[in-house]
């Protein structure tokens, strides 16, 4: 039986950028055809899918949503598709999918079915901030968002801290953008002055920052953080 590949398509990062932007021009041929698509916001996937060069029109495509709601029993029924012979497309809002994204869940089942992945080329913020930052990256750990309540979220900040002091791994975290200022002010507030911290935000943007910096060194600034898109890097 003749089965289908999926291919897992990176986003933008950025505002300014289209999808055309950051795709190497050998995927076109590859994915031109594809007609299935798999993503985690469709009105966000439509607005990146129209500046393709794609065979069919997009109201013609399918699009089925997969986000962090979505059952078990309903991915399943994402990947009939590939059983047929079909080939998929996997999109996340922003970034290369599944990394900080649930459509990690498509691809493990996929894996499981025997089904051939094929990653694509594209841009990940948390890489970028990891190049630019300084700090260690040949051993680092991502953890996604901190809890929300303000005693657990600084005392899990304060327990990277000491993983990264103890091993020299460098521990990657994100934040939502209304909350970023918050996070900063608590990063200041319980971390050792000798601990290192960047801050990347607005990664592959005109005002793109990525500043690393002492914990003293930072308290002696008054930092202002936008409500955009912002990670924050710690080791020492």
């Amino acid at each position: 039986m003749n089965k289908g590949k999926l291919f897992l398509l990176p986003t933008p990062i950025s505002k300014e950028q289209n999808i055309m932007d950051i795709l190497l021009p050998m995927y076109l041929d590859w994915i031109k055809s594809i007609e299935y698509f798999v993503v985690e916001t469709p009105k966000i996937a439509r607005s990146f899918l129209k500046d393709l060069p794609l065979e069919k029109k997009i109201q013609d495509l399918h699009i089925e949503s997969l986000d962090e709601h979505t059952q078990k029993e309903e991915i399943k029924e994402l990947i009939t598709p590939l059983f047929s012979g079909n080939d998929m497309i996997l999109l996340s809002d922003a970034g290369v999918p599944t990394v900080a994204d649930p459509g990690y869940k498509l691809v493990s089942l996929a894996q499981k079915e025997g089904f051939k992945i094929v990653p694509l080329i594209g841009p990940s913020s948390i890489l970028l901030a990891l190049m630019a930052s300084g700090l260690n990256g040949q051993s680092f750990a991502f953890h996604g968002y901190l809890p929300k309540e303000k005693g657990l979220k600084r005392k899990r900040i304060k327990s990277l801290e000491k993983i990264a002091k103890n091993t020299g791994q460098t521990q990657i975290f994100m934040e939502t953008p209304y909350k970023n200022q918050y996070m900063v002010e608590d990063i200041l507030e319980v971390c050792e002055e000798a601990s290192m911290l960047c801050i990347a935000q607005n990664i592959m943007s005109s005002n793109e920052y990525i500043v690393t910096k002492s914990i003293k060194e930072w308290r002696t600034e008054s930092i202002k953080l936008d409500k955009t898109p912002c990670l924050f890097l710690i080791n020492t």
